[in-house]
């Protein structure tokens, strides 16, 4: 649910295309936009073309970097999609993120756009690039040549090529099957009234004495209420799962369709595509769809003295 992005590639690698076919513009954290607000274009003499180049300032990186860092950690503090455009070439530049991801529970993806690409095309592409974008060649072969050395990613981080993103803004049913029961605890359940934790057995709490008392078991999971305990408290907005070889999902409030869709089915397991919502968007309350994709249980409309057996 809580995903971060770094593009990763030298430029003419291919990122700002990238970002326009996945329509992720509103998304993205740029750090040349960035540049731009802090420095006008700059020029550069080519000795070897004896022509003047207008290029993006480089001498406010320091300043750019700042920017970046406060941005990004602005939307991971409300739990949102994050997407940053750069070059991300040396894994220095991903562990830069790492303090950030453990801080807000988030998951890190490497875009790599640069196994397909040659040193040729690179140079290439940079040519044909707008006027400003274009960069000295000797910053692609440096990039290139950088990321030749190190092509791995942390291992903290997942790497994924161009066409995996729309599986990784993906979320995967968890298959419950192997339990005897699952068993929900609504938030006004008496603490007299909890069941005993067994390990044969899975339970969701929505309430907050219990996941005090067993929410560190492997087999208790807390869904959020609200919007706080979403961001702040980093609770679940929701969970899928299948049991009984039925296939269900579990939150405060009825999720709408728009918000799953489209519902895949992948070596038997179901695959939601969640996009690009925010953690907070699961656990607003909007008018239930009237036909629902996929059966649903929800707080809103449990008894909330009672628990609830699954299936």
């Amino acid at each position: 649910m809580r995903k971060i992005f770094l593009l990763r590639g030298a430029p003419g690698s291919g990122k700002s295309s990238f970002i326009a076919r996945h329509h992720l513009q509103p998304y993205a954290i740029s750090r040349d936009q960035i540049r731009l607000l802090l420095a006008d274009l700059t020029v550069y003499y080519s000795e070897e073309e004896d022509y003047l180049h207008q290029v993006i300032p480089r001498h406010v990186t320091v300043q750019t970097q700042k920017m970046v860092d406060n941005l990004v950690e602005h939307k991971m503090s409300y739990g949102e999609t994050v997407i940053v455009d750069g070059t991300h070439v040396l894994p220095s530049a991903i562990e830069h993120f790492k303090p950030m991801v453990d801080k807000y529970h988030y998951e890190l993806f490497v875009v790599d756009l640069m196994q397909h690409n040659t040193l040729e095309n690179l140079l290439k592409r940079n040519q044909t690039r707008m006027h400003y974008d274009w960069v000295k060649p000797e910053v692609v072969k440096q990039m290139y040549y950088e990321y030749e050395a190190h092509p791995e990613v942390p291992e903290w981080a997942h790497k994924i090529l161009p066409n995996q993103m729309d599986k990784a803004l993906s979320q995967r049913e968890s298959n419950l099957d192997k339990y005897s029961h699952v068993i929900a605890v609504p938030d006004k359940v008496d603490e007299k009234d909890f069941p005993h934790v067994h390990i044969s057995n899975f339970y969701f709490s929505f309430n907050n004495k219990f996941s005090e008392k067993y929410g560190t078991y492997r087999n208790v999971v807390t869904i959020a209420k609200n919007k706080e305990e979403a961001v702040e408290e980093f609770k679940l907005p929701y969970f899928a799962f299948k049991f009984h070889h039925k296939h269900f999902i579990i939150s405060a409030y009825p999720i709408r369709n728009e918000m799953l869709d489209p519902i895949r089915k992948v070596k038997g397991v179901w695959t939601y595509s969640t996009g690009l919502f925010n953690v907070a968007d699961y656990v607003r309350e909007f008018p239930e769809n009237q036909q629902q994709h996929v059966h649903q249980f929800n707080l809103s409309k449990l008894d909330p003295t009672r628990l609830l057996h699954i299936w």
